[in-house]
Formats: structure tokens, C-alpha cells, sequence
């Protein structure tokens, strides 16, 4: 049975992030790459939700052309929630994404 993956609020304001930063350099390429991000990660989360790298915690995390997706389990919901979208490499664009990330402990 497959899970459910969504993408929570933090997460959304990451792509936000990552589409405007691709933006700068290139902005024909930014929404389709956010649109490719989320669909590999979210199929490959809802068929194999725990095939991602432990990370903290019940944390996991997975990665898609250098970019990881935090995101938790719940299994008794069928759930993946996703938390968070960083390319570590690459600077935040929006300082309050850093602050969400660094309260909870991602980084």
C-alpha cells in the first residue's frame, strides 16, 4: 500500500526559495525543477517511505540532483510528511528559512 507524501508549509516556503534562487540564473529552468524535485522525491517516499537516511530523531532524509528533503513517517497514518527542502551548498535565500531549519535542528 502506498503512503501519502505531503508537503508541509516549511517545505513549500523552501521551494519557494529554491525556485526564485534557480530564478537568478535561470529563470525558464526554476518551476520545472522544483516540479521534478517534488515528483521523485514523492514517489519514491510513497513506495519506499523509509528508504531515506536516518537522520535525527525519527528525521530521515533523502536527496535529489543535490538538493534533501528532511521529512518524518508516520506509519499507522500511511503518512510522509515533508519538512524541509535544503541544498546545503547553495546560500538560503530567505533568512527565515535558516532560522525554521535551525530550530528544528536540520542542520
Amino acid at each position: 500500500m502506498e503512503y501519502f507524501v505531503k508537503i508541509m508549509p516549511s517545505a513549500q516556503e523552501n521551494l519557494e526559495d529554491i525556485i526564485y534562487y534557480i530564478a537568478l540564473d535561470s529563470p525558464d529552468r526554476a518551476a520545472s525543477f522544483a516540479k521534478d524535485l517534488v515528483a521523485s522525491i514523492s514517489n519514491t517516499l510513497s513506495t519506499l517511505p523509509e528508504g531515506g537516511a536516518k537522520h535525527k530523531g525519527n528525521i530521515r532524509k533523502i536527496s535529489y540532483r543535490g538538493y534533501t528533503a528532511f521529512y518524518r513517517v508516520k506509519k499507522y497514518e500511511k503518512l510522509v510528511e515533508i519538512l524541509h527542502f535544503v541544498n546545503l551548498s547553495k546560500p538560503l535565500v530567505n533568512s527565515n528559512t535558516f532560522a525554521k531549519i535551525k530550530i528544528h535542528s536540520f542542520l
